[in-house]
């Protein structure tokens, strides 16, 4: 009787086990497809001294650029971004953007997409990279990465909610589109400034839904260099990544 009931004891123990083993491992599969902030506010810093496009007035300009890396750009400190990512061919996508012109693998490496607002089309750059899709920039980007690369799309500034989210630059399936097809992959989705035309409520709402979609960091010059942000815990989005209260 006592070996039945200690049997009975240790498959009722099995149950819990294996459900926390499974439990553990997702959360290890999360946490090997995070981005390091860090890592990411070297990206980003590189980017702001060597690609960010100017306005007329000397000030900066939207652009949308995504770039395809190894994995370790994303979560070593100490990686290069350079070394995949070269002066030469940051200044080529500077020069194209300067001249208003879409970059879809333009530069040797062939790991970079970048593009501004279309003038004559009122097209939001972030709209430009996304669509059409079956065949967007961000697409054929994709085709020259696997699942073992870390995939970044920047905006440098939040997109705006009555266009890039409600209206008819809707930028969500394009979203969708990407992550369905590196559902394992490490991604992220970053702006530094917050659209100033968004109310807190608004973009807290709509951050959250393309937080559901891919994981959405805000990386913001200090006076140290660049710091950057992860904007959702636990549904929850991060001051850091909402208008200051004034």
């Amino acid at each position: 009787m006592k070996s039945v009931r200690r049997s009975q004891l240790c498959k009722a123990l099995l149950v819990p086990t294996s459900l926390l083993t499974i439990l553990l491992y997702l959360g290890v599969q999360s946490t090997e497809r995070d981005v390091n902030p860090a890592a990411l506010a070297n990206i980003f810093k590189y980017f702001a001294d060597n690609v960010q496009p100017k306005t007329q007035q000397q000030k900066e300009a939207q652009y949308a650029i995504a770039i395809s890396v190894l994995r370790a750009q994303c979560t070593d400190i100490h990686a290069d971004i350079q070394n995949v990512f070269s002066n030469k061919d940051a200044k080529h996508v500077k020069d194209e953007l300067r001249k208003e012109q879409k970059c879809v693998l333009c530069t040797d490496s062939r790991n970079v997409i970048a593009a501004r607002p279309n003038h004559t089309t009122d097209e939001h750059s972030e709209h430009v990279l996304l669509y059409p899709l079956g065949e967007s920039p961000m697409e054929k980007l994709l085709e020259q990465a696997d699942q073992s690369s870390c995939v970044v799309f920047y905006s440098y500034n939040s997109p705006c909610v009555n266009r890039c989210i409600r209206g008819k630059d809707n930028i969500l399936n394009g979203l969708l589109n990407w992550i369905n097809s590196r559902k394992n992959g490490m991604n992220a989705f970053v702006f530094e400034e917050i659209w100033k035309k968004g109310s807190k409520n608004n973009l807290e709402e709509e951050f959250l839904k393309i937080n559901a979609i891919v994981p959405l960091y805000r990386c913001k010059r200090t006076s140290d260099g660049m710091e950057c942000w992860k904007c959702v815990e636990n549904n929850n989005v991060a001051t850091f990544c909402l208008p200051e209260n004034k």
